[in-house]
């Protein structure tokens, strides 16, 4: 083995203290059954840079000697999410879990998947193929294992590739996208090489579907200080239609719909942006979204307009847009206190309570629209007795 090769292979061992230890207290029972049952298993990934970082992790990934069908015989409620790749997901009363074979990879002819899958023995051959140094982490209950100076590169705030970068983005293009997440919504830097790595692989991203594509995208939104990155490393303009529309500023607070139409505010038109969107294949509630709140931003927020905002995009849209453009939520949680109408299907008064004051079955909808456009503004109107009153003064007549 060449002096190259055994400069990879360093393992550093670190033994936990209790602030660490404290991240997996509830989830350590199930590498401890796999423990029990005589197989290695460990916490992987982005758990342990989490922790290590002093953040409360919301998944937690197992990487194990053991193969699948040792790990359904050991649980109770187990899926086989990816069986293919040796992967299962295991349910317990802590959390859901999902559990790996160490394995080593073979070709990745669509710059996505390995073409061949094998079941490795190693802890190392494992996290050797995984991407980046701060998620190349494992943890077995009372030891981190780092292999690739990962603990090191958390501290100096650096993503680098485990490896090779251009063998890394060569083997899974998602990669180039998901390194440039991981310094956004995590503030690190990027190593040089890793970074220019990432500039001459960019193009490699246009063979990943756009769903990965705009999953990875919106982790950054929600939780990046900006795209910028983006730009920097020439991402941008392998997965957007229109890069010189998007928002390269800082991404306003806030939830993640009002930093979606932060992004796309400065497109010339919202349908502009709605084909973006579409094209990144968003789903049809998140485009919808931002295509209300584009169409809707220079609207009135006094309480008249605001009804009449409920009527047209609903609560969740106006409650995003009074967000996304600064203004007091203080007149819509009134109006939502006090109640409000959003479609005339919601009247007091059925087709048949207008029929049978003596109004043509064809005329119903036109009639409830007339009611409809009074009880917007004034909820105190949606009563059965008073709408009848106010179909006196109704322009259609009667039979």
């Amino acid at each position: 083995m060449g002096k190259r090769h055994r400069r990879y292979i360093r393992l550093k061992k670190f033994k936990t203290k209790d602030n660490f230890n404290r991240f997996f207290e509830k989830h350590l029972s199930v590498i401890d059954l796999i423990h029990e049952c005589g197989y290695k298993a460990y916490f992987i990934g982005g758990c342990v840079r989490d922790a290590v970082m002093g953040v409360q992790a919301s998944d937690f990934d197992i990487a194990t000697n053991a193969t699948p069908e040792d790990i359904i015989n050991m649980f109770t409620d187990v899926r086989k999410t990816g069986i293919e790749f040796g992967t299962v997901t295991v349910k317990t009363a802590t959390g859901s879990y999902e559990i790996t074979t160490f394995r080593k990879e073979y070709g990745y002819s669509d710059n996505r998947k390995p073409d061949k899958v094998v079941y490795a023995k190693s802890l190392y051959d494992d996290v050797r193929r995984r991407d980046f140094t701060v998620n190349a982490l494992a943890y077995d209950g009372k030891y981190v294992y780092d292999y690739f100076n990962g603990i090191e590169d958390i501290q100096r705030k650096i993503i680098k590739t485990v490896g090779s970068p251009k063998r890394r983005f060569s083997e899974d293009a998602l990669r180039i996208l998901r390194a440039a997440r991981f310094a956004s919504t995590l503030d690190f830097s990027i190593e040089d090489k890793t970074s220019e790595s990432m500039k001459r692989c960019a193009h490699l991203l246009r063979s990943i579907s756009k769903e990965r594509i705009f999953s990875e995208l919106s982790k950054m939104i929600a939780g990046g200080e900006s795209l910028k990155i983006l730009f920097d490393t020439g991402i941008a303009d392998y997965i957007f239609l229109y890069p010189h529309h998007i928002n390269q500023d800082n991404l306003k607070k806030g939830s993640y719909k009002c930093r979606l139409a932060d992004v796309f505010c400065k497109y010339p038109s919202a349908d502009m942006a709605v084909e973006e969107l579409k094209n990144l294949r968003a789903d049809n509630k998140t485009v919808g979204t931002l295509y209300d709140i584009l169409i809707f931003l220079n609207s009135d927020t006094d309480e008249m307009s605001v009804r009449k905002l409920l009527s047209e995009i609903g609560l969740d849209n106006v409650s995003v847009l009074l967000e996304f453009s600064g203004q007091s939520r203080d007149v819509l949680d009134k109006i939502v206190k006090e109640g409000y109408i959003t479609g005339i299907n919601e009247l007091a008064i059925s087709g048949h309570d207008i029929m049978a004051m003596g109004y043509p079955k064809e005329s119903i909808k036109d009639i409830k629209w007339f009611l409809f456009n009074k009880v917007i503004y004034d909820i105190s109107l949606n009563k059965k007795e008073i709408l009848q009153d106010l179909l006196n003064n109704c322009p259609i007549e009667k039979h």
